[in-house]
C-alpha cells in the first residue's frame, strides 16, 4: 500500500521525503483520519432545498361560475341556520377558489356517476396553499331541495361533524348531470 501511495505522489510530481515505515504509516493514518472526519462532519443548510417538485394547485376560477348559485345560496342559508342553532359562527361564501375546486370535484362525480371524496387531499393542499388552516367537505346526490340535502347531512353523524366544524368559509359545486340529477360538493375551510 505504501508503494502505491509513493507511486501516486511521484506521478503527481510531489517529492516524497524519506520516511521510515513507522513514520509513513503514521502519516497515512493521520491523513485517512482527516479525510474521514471531513466527510462525516460536514454540514449543509437545507433551507430552500426541495426534495419533491413543488406543486402549484392552480385552477380556472371561471369554474365557480358554473355552480347553481341559487341552490348553493339556499344550502348556505340552511347550513348557517343549523350552525346558529348550535351557537356556531356563520360561514362566509367563497365564490372563488373553494367554489372552483368544488365545481371541479362535482364535475368529476358526474363523470363517474357516483358521489365520492376522490382527490380530497388535493383540494385540501390547494386551499391550504391559499391560507386555509383546516378543510372539510360534504358531498351529496339526488336531492332537489337544499333543505332536504342539509337535513340529510344533519342526520348523518360524519356529515354533521363537518357542519359543526370550526370553519369560517365555504365554497360550492352544485350542478345537474345530463339526466337532471343534482350533485353537490360543499367545501368548508377555516382561515
Amino acid at each position: 500500500m505504501l508503494q502505491v501511495v509513493g507511486k501516486f505522489l511521484s506521478l503527481m510530481h510531489i517529492k516524497t521525503p524519506k520516511f521510515d515505515v513507522p513514520d509513513m504509516k503514521k502519516l497515512l493514518m493521520t491523513s485517512l483520519l482527516a479525510m474521514v472526519l471531513c466527510t462525516t462532519i460536514s454540514c449543509s443548510k437545507d433551507e430552500g432545498v426541495t426534495t419533491e417538485p413543488e406543486t402549484n394547485y392552480s385552477i380556472d376560477l371561471n369554474l365557480a361560475n358554473e355552480t347553481d348559485w341559487q341552490m348553493a345560496n339556499e344550502i348556505l342559508f340552511y347550513v348557517n341556520e343549523y350552525r346558529n342553532s348550535k351557537g356556531l359562527s356563520e360561514l362566509k361564501k367563497d365564490q372563488q377558489y373553494a367554489s372552483a375546486y368544488a365545481v371541479d370535484h362535482t364535475k368529476h362525480m358526474i363523470q363517474q356517476a357516483e358521489i365520492s371524496h376522490d382527490n380530497f387531499g388535493t383540494r385540501v393542499k390547494a386551499l391550504k396553499e391559499r391560507g386555509a388552516v383546516s378543510v372539510g367537505e360534504n358531498v351529496g346526490f339526488g336531492y332537489t331541495k337544499a333543505e332536504d340535502l342539509v337535513n340529510a347531512w344533519i342526520n348523518s353523524s360524519s356529515h354533521r361533524t363537518i357542519l359543526e366544524g370550526d370553519y369560517t368559509h365555504s365554497g360550492f359545486g352544485v350542478m345537474q348531470s345530463n339526466s337532471g340529477k343534482y350533485y353537490f360538493t360543499q367545501l368548508f375551510y377555516r382561515k
